[in-house]
């Protein structure tokens, strides 16, 4: 088992669909998903998360999960309502502290996860790994985002990097092979 670090999220934000123009940086909760208003008319939100990688060496990765902290999911069975949210990586840089509704990254690559009732107060996992090794080898880590996959998902409430459970990345190296050749070119020694 190689070495296994832990990286706390560098910025956390939401932005939502009702306030396109508004920022919510320096919240307590991140949010993703749908708030149905009617059956008709729904908010929508998403959760833009980025993590320092600087000091991660360039080399492959067995796995990177990104833990996030559930603090409430908000089901509206009677519009349909499921908890299946969407892990986009974003393909360019923004602003956390002024990106909107209007200006999120573009976004490419996409996980699918379904978040179960039993996971709120708790971290849930998802591996991450692609995006992780993707941003290694390109050198274009832009964060990801988190949205509903559809306008039918429950509204669900993560704790943000301003809280005491922010968003984690833990990442783990493959082991090197050791590579026996750097030894040929010594004498092979019998034993008296």
């Amino acid at each position: 088992m190689g070495s296994i670090l832990k990286i706390n999220s560098l910025s956390t934000t939401y932005v939502d669909s009702g306030h396109s123009n508004n920022n919510f940086y320096e919240c307590k909760n991140i949010y993703a998903g749908s708030f149905h208003k009617t059956s008709c008319s729904s908010v929508m939100f998403k959760s833009l998360i980025q993590f320092d990688l600087y000091n991660l060496e360039s080399r492959p990765l067995e796995y990177a999960y990104l833990c996030l902290y559930v603090k409430d999911i908000n089901s509206d069975t009677s519009y349909y309502s499921n908890n299946t949210l969407s892990v986009y990586k974003n393909l360019s840089n923004y602003d956390p502290k002024v990106v909107t509704w209007n200006t999120t990254p573009e976004t490419d690559n996409v996980i699918h996860l379904n978040i179960a009732s039993s996971e709120i107060g708790n971290y849930m996992k998802i591996n991450i790994t692609s995006f992780v090794n993707s941003w290694i080898k390109n050198d274009d880590n832009y964060g990801i985002t988190i949205e509903s996959g559809n306008f039918y998902s429950s509204l669900v409430k993560f704790a943000s990097s301003c809280s005491e459970k922010p968003p984690l990345l833990f990442v783990e190296y493959k082991n090197p092979k050791f590579d026996y050749s750097i030894y040929d070119d010594y004498k092979t020694h019998s034993l008296r």
